[in-house]
């Protein structure tokens, strides 16, 4: 967890990793910073602790208020933190924590933030990079093992397996699940459907974006590829649409964006190019209305991508200009109704969380 080299600052120093849960009729914001506003480390051990705040859902367009309070603070870095919440209304975050070595760690909480299972309980020593999604009262946590060094984003190495863990509503990891073993491979992202879970990953021979199922009883399926021709530093994401009974896949090939829609099989239905870069460590948006399935992600470096969503197909309905530059630390946001979305993202300066009416 070290910061500048001689390719410039790394600006996940300052902040790294976020997350949007709805939690009743409120959001739950979560994510890792070196304090409130940041004050990086540079050239040492990052100092990150996950921190929280609740979101109104908004009312009116324009800037959202923050109020940072602690969540997490350990020795060392947890970062970056990733939120899921079960059918039980049960939190679960996990984060790659630097104390005692690197080590994947999560903590659980009530709808209430009173803790259930505090952090640290351990999900994988030597675990890195990972990311949740919950399944009924499950959830799936999907992460890097094992470090390669040179190459990769800032020629800072990259990682070399990927494995996965279900975690009941009790806290209790389950056996590790092996997806990728063998080759360059790291950044899991994970989402869920109605009956399984879906995990994508990069690998960095290509790089090439991979993907597998993950059952209810933690069966995974082979690897599978997605799409080849990706930039090194990664941008992608998964989500999964009810409406369509699809996971959709957003992220970079070749200079331009793509979406690809999957079953929930892990089948590739269609892939869509040629559409506005995603920006890096950002999500994919989805809401169900009047007016079809939308989609929305931020485009690099600013602007949001609106895209229409069909059962095999994604047309791209505008680009909606917006001055906010998107950094690579993480971005997430929520449809707080068919034609207003609340994004939140971090930045060098502090975390920042606006509402946008498509």
């Amino acid at each position: 967890m070290l910061a500048a080299d001689d390719e410039g600052e790394d600006h996940r120093a300052w902040q790294h990793g976020i997350d949007l849960l709805r939690v009743g009729d409120r959001l739950l914001l979560v994510w890792g910073s070196a304090g409130n506003p940041p004050r990086p480390n540079l050239g040492g051990d990052w100092p990150h602790d996950v921190y929280c705040d609740w979101l109104e859902m908004p009312a009116a367009a324009g800037d959202v208020t923050i109020h940072p309070r602690l969540l997490v603070s350990r020795p060392e870095a947890q970062e970056p933190p990733s939120a899921a919440i079960n059918s039980k209304g049960v939190i679960l975050v996990t984060a790659e924590d630097g104390e005692d070595e690197i080590n994947q760690r999560a903590g659980l909480w009530n709808a209430r933030l009173e803790p259930l299972r505090p952090y640290p309980f351990m999900i994988r020593r030597g675990g890195h990079s990972g990311h949740a999604a919950a399944l009924e009262e499950r959830f799936l946590v999907v992460y890097g093992e094992g470090w390669q060094e040179g190459g990769g984003f800032m020629n800072r190495g990259t990682g070399r397996d990927v494995h996965a863990r279900i975690v009941d509503g009790a806290g209790r990891p389950g056996p590790e699940i092996h997806l990728a073993r063998g080759h360059r491979d790291g950044w899991p992202l994970v989402a869920a459907s109605d009956r399984n879970w879906l995990a994508v990953w990069q690998r960095y021979e290509g790089p090439s974006l991979y993907c597998a199922v993950i059952d209810a009883g933690g069966r995974a399926s082979a690897p599978r590829l997605v799409a080849d021709g990706l930039p090194i530093r990664y941008a992608y994401d998964v989500a999964y649409c009810a409406a369509l009974g699809r996971y959709v896949v957003a992220g970079n090939r070749g200079g331009q964006g793509f979406v690809a829609l999957l079953d929930r099989a892990g089948a590739v239905l269609s892939l869509q190019g040629g559409l506005p870069p995603l920006a890096s460590e950002s999500r994919v948006l989805i809401c169900a209305g009047g007016d079809g399935t939308l989609a929305v992600y931020p485009v690099a470096p600013q602007g949001i991508a609106v895209l229409r969503l069909g059962a095999a197909s994604v047309e791209l309905l505008r680009v909606v200009a917006h001055p906010q530059r998107w950094d690579y630390m993480g971005t997430t946001g929520w449809f707080a109704g068919e034609t207003r979305v609340l994004f939140a993202t971090l930045t060098t300066q502090g975390v920042r969380a606006f509402a946008f009416d498509l």
